[in-house]
């Protein structure tokens, strides 16, 4: 009894597992296999193993030939004929006496006792089987069947053929079920964690995987589980970060104030301290400032206003606002033709992202360079290029310059202030707006940030 509950159990436990079901699929084909096999043996046992149309046709004419002998009685010249025949043969009364009167040999003489009829089955092994052709009076002509027109030659190689294209097709048409019935849960966690990677942590596949194979089952299981863990930690992190910097705003105002009201009782002296201290609070006004931004945008939280704008008009005034706070050996360009289509964006994000591209080159590409803001139609986009030729960016930290808080060491550092947010902001920006972002190397050298915007079509 303790035998059979365990039985039960275990049976119970693994009948869902996807052990259980790849070895119930993989029996059904080999017996699959295995009776199709044995159907085609028979198949070609009837369709081959009979004496071939030819060799019938012969035996055929042969039995005309031996009646016109009988027909002129002359035994020694139906000897002769019997002898001429490429077919050991002979013509016997129904008594099976030899009429030619020919010597008959013994082995011949007992395969008597198994003669078949020109339309019987042949074995499926070489041999000489005796065929017998009904003639008149009773008569037949004995026909010794030659081994090398046996069809049983060729029926080992028409068999192995078959024993492979049987396999071949039920492995096949097995594979492509298995695939799809492997593939479904499969595709649907491909899609759940490529939709996780960006950014949407409502995605769950828990009911879609159902239970049909309990290892997906539970493997859908503890991909929600880990969903709703991402998100809530990522939760937990936004708000902190959202929270820490609308706190620290108020303390910076305040600040802001007690600088203000303390700079009418310092001395002149003293000034240049209270200059320092205010452009920290500002430096550090502006972080929060950045830090709240980007966590709009990375939070999904900003909705975009997007409508036809015209790139011309924004790029000119950011390059003349720009003309103001670029150092004193740097020129600023604005190449962009007048008649580009318009794009689809939001004004705010747009002016946000072509400011901070154009501060970003005027503090990183050096005290004597050129930076220049184009345009062009490419496809489905208008691109707008922000080149400057200063150093540019070694290739390995190409790719993570979009990464919130990056630095290059040999770019950036504290002189050059920067808060390590404006190329993130840039991405995620042109994120909500659809659009795309690249950065690359100019040659002999200078950094090239690419915005594509979609066109308004």
């Amino acid at each position: 009894m303790v035998n059979l509950q365990a039985i039960n159990t275990f049976s119970r436990h693994h009948k869902g597992s996807l052990a259980y079901r790849l070895f119930s699929y993989f029996a059904v084909i080999l017996l699959l296999i295995l009776g199709a096999q044995n159907a085609a043996e028979h198949a070609l046992v009837k369709t081959l193993l009979q004496v071939p149309t030819k060799v019938q046709k012969e035996m055929l004419d042969l039995a005309i030939q031996a009646e016109v002998m009988l027909g002129e009685g002359d035994m020694d010249e139906l000897a002769d004929w019997e002898k001429a025949q490429d077919y050991y043969l002979f013509v016997l009364d129904k008594d099976r006496n030899v009429l030619s009167g020919r010597k008959m040999h013994p082995h011949f003489e007992f395969k008597l006792n198994f003669i078949r009829k020109l339309d019987s089955i042949l074995d499926s092994q070489v041999n000489q089987p005796i065929i017998a052709v009904p003639l008149n009076n009773q008569n037949q002509l004995v026909i010794q069947f030659p081994h090398e027109k046996h069809p049983a030659h060729q029926f080992r190689y028409y068999f192995a053929i078959s024993q492979v294209v049987i396999a071949v097709l039920i492995l096949t048409v097995f594979s492509w079920l298995l695939a799809r019935y492997l593939q479904k849960p499969l595709t649907q966690l491909q899609e759940a964690s490529r939709r996780l990677a960006e950014g949407d942590f409502s995605v769950r596949v828990g009911n879609e995987v159902g239970d049909g194979v309990r290892e997906f089952s539970e493997l859908a299981k503890d991909f929600d589980h880990m969903t709703q863990r991402i998100y809530d930690l990522a939760e937990k992190q936004r708000r902190l970060i959202r929270d820490v910097s609308h706190e620290l705003k108020t303390p910076l105002a305040r600040h802001s104030l007690a600088l203000h009201l303390l700079r009418r009782h310092l001395t002149e002296d003293q000034q240049a301290m209270a200059d320092k201290l205010e452009r920290e609070s500002e430096e550090m006004n502006d972080l929060v400032s950045e830090i709240l931004e980007f966590s709009r945008l990375e939070n999904a939280s900003y909705a975009p206003e997007l409508v036809p704008l015209q790139l011309e008009t924004l790029c000119s005034l950011h390059t003349l606002e720009s003309q103001y706070g670029k150092g004193d050996g740097q020129t600023i360009l604005c190449q962009v033709p007048k008649g580009l289509p318009l794009v689809m964006a939001d004004n705010r994000l747009t002016s946000r992202v072509i400011k901070n591209l154009l501060s970003n080159a005027m503090k990183y590409a050096g005290e004597k360079a050129t930076i220049t803001i184009s345009a062009y139609e490419f496809g489905e986009y208008i691109n707008v290029e922000v080149t400057d030729n200063g150093r540019g960016i070694p290739k390995q930290h190409l790719k993570h310059i979009f990464n919130a808080f990056t630095r290059i060491e040999e770019a950036r550092d504290k002189k050059s202030g920067g808060t390590g947010l404006g190329l993130a902001i840039v991405k995620e920006a042109m994120i909500v707006m659809n659009g795309k972002v690249k950065a690359e190397n100019c040659q002999p050298s200078g950094l090239r940030i690419t915005l594509s915007f979609p066109a308004y079509r």
